[in-house]
């Protein structure tokens, strides 16, 4: 699973005509990628599923805004490095051989978030169809006369949720914590609404509130509420992927006596949940600092 995700389906930039490039009869993703990668100047491209033109690759030169688009996934061009990276042997990461500049790319994105940069030696260079990788690039190597040789750093690709976000942080919201009867309500009451809800959004779990909502069942009358609001689903596996998902609220007598319709979208190192207002009061979303195993606390 790449620590770096290199592309997003769903999403791709703004298109203006005399300075971006439409190619039909592309098929696959990677042969638009691998356009874009060939393409002076090319900042990003969108490979987007089409009946009549078998596919279209859209290059872009330049990327700003996200805007959604269908049946399409796109991928940010390395930002260039001029030259060979040039670093000491504890900076090397790998020496592989690669079939391609896109396949060096992919294995840099799959080195558990160490690789930042690579250079990929073509098959006109010195050293045909090899990869190298590299945890940084301070200094280069003068590659003139050496033709076929790319460098460049990956640009990972995250939904916009990953950098736009509100946070749950209140101690409260715990699995473990059993005292007071707070609420996630869009409205403005005193002494019941929680203390880091803001309206309906995305949302990330940090500090004492732990860093996920939990993926087990959370007694009745727990993290600071009376409807106890845990998910009834997996977390996502692979980075910048987002799902939807069930979270149930508790009450007396059914551990999951109404429901909510959540998303999640797993970002470099953590997650993020869209959430919306429970729809009663008291109820709230649980938090806790494992998502599938409960841990016990005093404050019981």
């Amino acid at each position: 699973i790449p620590q770096c995700p290199l592309s997003v389906p769903g999403l791709t930039w703004e298109f203006k005509d005399g300075r971006d490039q439409a190619i039909m009869a592309i098929p696959t993703r990677d042969m638009c990628y691998l356009e874009c990668l060939n393409t002076a100047g090319c900042a990003g491209a969108t490979w987007q599923l089409n009946d009549i033109a078998e596919g279209i690759c859209f290059l872009f030169k330049e990327i700003e805004e996200y805007q959604p688009c269908h049946f399409c996934e796109s991928a940010k061009a390395p930002l260039p490095v001029n030259d060979v990276c040039n670093a000491p042997e504890d900076k090397i990461l790998d020496i592989q051989d690669t079939k391609n500049e896109l396949d060096c790319i992919d294995r840099c994105a799959r080195k558990s978030g160490e690789c930042q940069f690579y250079s990929y030696f073509g098959e006109e260079s010195i050293l045909p169809n090899k990869c190298m990788l590299f945890k940084s690039c301070e200094d280069v190597t003068n590659a003139e006369g050496c033709p076929d040789i790319h460098s460049g750093e990956i640009q990972c690709f995250m939904p916009p949720q990953c950098s736009d976000y509100k946070i749950l942080d209140h101690f409260t919201r715990k699995d473990t914590f059993r005292q007071f009867h707070l609420c996630d309500t869009n409205d403005n009451i005193e002494n019941i609404a929680s203390p880091d809800w803001d309206e309906d959004g995305w949302y990330r779990v940090k500090g004492e509130a732990g860093s996920y909502i939990p993926a087990y069942e959370v007694p009745f009358q727990s993290c600071g509420t009376v409807h106890s609001g845990y998910l009834k689903d997996t977390h996502p596996v692979m980075h910048g992927e987002t799902k939807n998902a069930t979270v149930c609220f508790t009450d007396a007598d059914e551990p999951c006596a109404f429901e909510k319709e959540i998303q999640i979208t797993r970002c470099a190192g953590f997650f993020v949940y869209k959430l919306e207002e429970p729809g009663k009061c008291d109820a709230r979303y649980c938090t806790s600092d494992h998502p599938t195993q409960q841990i016990t606390s005093d404050n019981e």
